[in-house]
């Protein structure tokens, strides 16, 4: 058993010592909004939202990729509006969703004939904003957070629970206002521990064994 845990301290720290950090083994999925259709609206003074339709996915760690058979939906509505006039410097701002607020509809690839539609990823988002660019009205959330279908990740040999990353739309029309809805790309990875949570991990290891050792000296 000691033997046991002080491998285990070992291999934590040495890990740590050789910068592996959350996403050096992390397999990334990435949904992609083709801009086949959808609608997007902001008021000036409310949350805005955003629906997309054909939706694809692909895995960028062994470059597998999937459209999402049926009819494939995604939607998602900000938390509330917090100010900005619009330009890149100083964009739309908006506060963080509620829980599940940001929703990616489809189904299992390979999918099929009569393949069932099912919830693909549910999430939230973190703060996000919303400006006038050279491509059209531009939407950034920097910190979406969610779970992705189990049969999803299983269909890529993955695997995890908590996934985090980066959302970005293009959208068609003119802010505020309302439009159709251009291309989109979600990329999550799954959320691993940091070097530093490592670090203290294998330290409290190491120092658990180091204890054990010397309790089995003196009897």
């Amino acid at each position: 058993m000691l033997k046991r845990i002080i491998l285990l301290a070992a291999l934590v720290l040495g890990l740590t010592s050789l910068g592996v950090n959350g996403t050096a083994f992390a397999d990334t999925i990435d949904f992609l909004a083709s801009g086949h259709g959808g609608t997007w609206s902001f008021s000036g003074s409310g949350p805005l939202t955003i629906s997309a339709l054909r939706v694809e996915v692909e895995d960028e760690t062994t470059l597998k990729f999937a459209p999402v058979n049926g009819v494939s939906t995604e939607s998602l509505t900000t938390g509330a509006f917090l100010g900005g006039t619009g330009t890149a410097l100083n964009p739309w701002k908006f506060a963080p969703s509620a829980a599940n607020a940001f929703t990616i509809v489809g189904c299992v690839p390979p999918g099929g004939s009569g393949c069932p539609s099912v919830t693909l990823f549910s999430g939230e988002l973190g703060d996000s904003t919303l400006y006038n660019g050279l491509a059209g009205v531009l939407y950034d959330a920097m910190d979406v957070t969610g779970i992705i279908n189990p049969a999803l990740l299983a269909y890529f040999g993955t695997s995890g629970t908590n996934f985090q990353g980066i959302l970005d739309f293009t959208l068609i029309g003119k802010a505020p206002g309302t439009g159709k809805t251009g291309s989109g790309d979600l990329l999550l990875s799954p959320v691993v521990p940091e070097p530093a949570s490592m670090l203290l991990l294998g330290s409290g290891l190491l120092g658990l064994a180091l204890l054990l050792r010397r309790k089995a000296k003196r009897t």
